[in-house]
């Protein structure tokens, strides 16, 4: 039985922190932190509501991979660029630096990413040490949560970083082993390796969790375990592999793999596909909550510090009460790329800016009014207001106010149906089932309203993806896993590092980001820095 785990409830708890055991660690990155604090184990994890106090701030740590582990996904491929508009967004050119690949280990970005997914791990090691020395209501399924939970946090640092260590000692063990010896810390792993753990974590969880489904609450259900599995099986090729000066050296497919979970998710009947224009939109919505077609996400509230703040990044300042960021766009080919008889498009804002809450037309600062151009007017080094189309696909929450502005109550969809129908279509067509790789993708066209395609090819599945996709953090991984030497790509390696539009083709170990500089200084010489870095 999965407890009463209400998004307010979820968010509430995960902030407050004040009955939960082992959360003195929010901001910190050692994983030698002492898990206990002054509650007294005995006396505590006696009910439902104990329970969630302690594992509410492991899933509220997943707002933080909303900021870098999702920019960095983002604005490293051609889906999204962040120009500089006279002095906004400059910041020492760090979000161009992003865009074209032209990062040092010394980036920001990259230490936040590193940060907060280890403080995930963190917390959720404290929960488990935790209940080594309790009976807890509900304990396996509590455990299963909360092993699958670490797992996710380790899938967002092989996807950026690849080698990294692993700390997770295996069930019921003693407290002592959840504490990291600074004389012996934990032995960084290969990617392959943080694969495979991945991988054993997530399939010895699987049993214990709920047949749930619309998101499940925000939580750990059998399917998020069988899409996650999926999308790794996917990108096995790269997750497997080694990364070299000279670039990526691919590992074993896994195609059939991919394909078996991804029906297992499509044939639970746990989630269906939302069927309608106007339906698909409602998924990205401030209204989206236990969405049919949701699997794993992040829930949010239109509330101070419990919202998420996508719709500000590349919306204008007056585009709603309190504004946005007036950031985050994308280029022009990637934009173009979207069919204009395909409904998708209109996940992007372009022509005339709106007023979210009036629906008004607005204007820049100057007074005059406020056009957002395909093109970047002067160059993304030095932009206008209107440079580049927006993305809106997570549109304002209406019961936004200035006094939370930055707090959108969109839940944040890490994994989805669609997605599922995506990857069975790709693995079929690389195990040679073009039929049923054009019947799945027809099947995502069909519920929308796009125009249905005739055939299918390599392009059709990796733009597919792209029109389905696009702002949830899949895009880099699709341009890396794309093999460039396959003629249909035209030959090379891989499409991340080819050279767009502001951006030159780079060095083929930009694959893989590096380990943050200040991941290496602090680790006494136990970290060792990624190839070509």
């Amino acid at each position: 039985m999965t407890l009463p785990f209400t998004k307010r409830t979820r968010l509430a708890v995960g902030a407050a922190l004040v009955a939960a055991p082992a959360f003195g660690l929010a901001a910190c990155t050692d994983l030698s932190v002492d898990p206990f604090s002054s509650v007294n184990l005995e006396n505590f994890y006696q009910t439902d509501a104990e329970v969630l106090a302690a594992v509410s701030p492991v899933y509220s740590q997943l707002r933080a991979t909303l900021w870098e582990y999702h920019n960095l996904s983002e604005v490293s491929s051609d889906e999204t660029i962040v120009p500089t508009r006279g002095s906004d967004w400059a910041d020492g050119g760090r979000w161009l630096n992003m865009h074209r690949q032209d990062w040092s280990p010394t980036l920001t970005d990259l230490n936040g990413a590193w940060v907060q997914s280890f403080t995930g791990i963190a917390r959720a090691n404290s929960v488990l040490s935790d209940l080594t020395a309790v009976d807890a209501p509900n304990e396996d399924q509590i455990v299963a949560e909360i092993r699958a939970l670490r797992a996710f946090y380790y899938y967002t640092l092989l996807d950026l970083f690849g080698n990294v260590p692993i700390l997770a000692p295996p069930p019921n063990s003693d407290p002592s082993e959840y504490l990291v010896d600074p004389d012996n810390p934990p032995v960084q792993r290969s990617r392959a390796e943080v694969f495979d753990f991945i991988v054993a974590e997530l399939e010895a969880s699987r049993e214990a969790l709920p047949v749930a489904g619309a998101g499940n609450g925000g939580r750990f259900s059998q399917g998020a375990v069988d899409a996650i599995l999926a999308n790794m099986y996917l990108n096995a090729p790269v997750f497997t592999g080694t990364v070299t000066a000279g670039g990526l050296q691919r590992g074993s497919a896994r195609w059939a793999d991919a394909e078996a979970l991804a029906s297992r998710v499509i044939d639970s009947g746990t989630y269906s596909l939302v069927q309608g224009e106007e339906e698909w939109f409602e998924m990205f919505s401030a209204e989206n909550e236990n969405n049919p077609e949701h699997i794993f996400v992040v829930q949010h509230l239109a509330e101070q510090g419990f919202g998420m703040s996508f719709p500000n990044r590349g919306l204008h300042y007056n585009s709603f009460d309190g504004g946005g960021w007036n950031g985050f766009a994308t280029i022009a080919e990637t934009y173009n790329a979207f069919d204009q008889s395909d409904p998708r498009i209109g996940i992007f804002a372009r022509g005339q800016a709106i007023d979210y809450d009036t629906g008004e037309s607005i204007e820049n600062r100057n007074g005059d009014p406020l056009i957002f151009t395909i093109d970047f007017p002067g160059g993304v080094d030095n932009t206008d207001e209107g440079g580049g189309v927006r993305i809106v696909k997570f549109a304002p929450d209406p019961a936004l106010t200035a006094a939370i502005n930055g707090n959108h109550g969109n839940d944040y969809p890490y994994f989805r149906l669609g997605e599922m129908y995506l990857i069975r279509a790709e693995a079929r067509f690389e195990q040679g089932n073009a039929a049923g790789a054009l019947a799945d993708i027809n099947a995502i066209r069909t519920r929308v309203g796009a125009p249905l395609l005739t055939s299918v090819d390599r392009q059709a599945i990796l733009n597919e993806r792209l029109f389905e996709l696009t702002n949830e953090t899949r895009r880099r991984q699709d341009l890396i896993r794309a093999d460039e030497s396959i003629p249909e790509f035209g030959g090379g390696g891989n499409l991340f590092t080819r050279a767009w539009s502001f951006k030159s083709a780079s060095q083929p170990y930009r694959v893989l980001f590096p380990i943050p500089q200040q991941q290496i200084d602090a680790s006494d010489g136990t970290l060792t820095q990624n190839a070509g870095y």
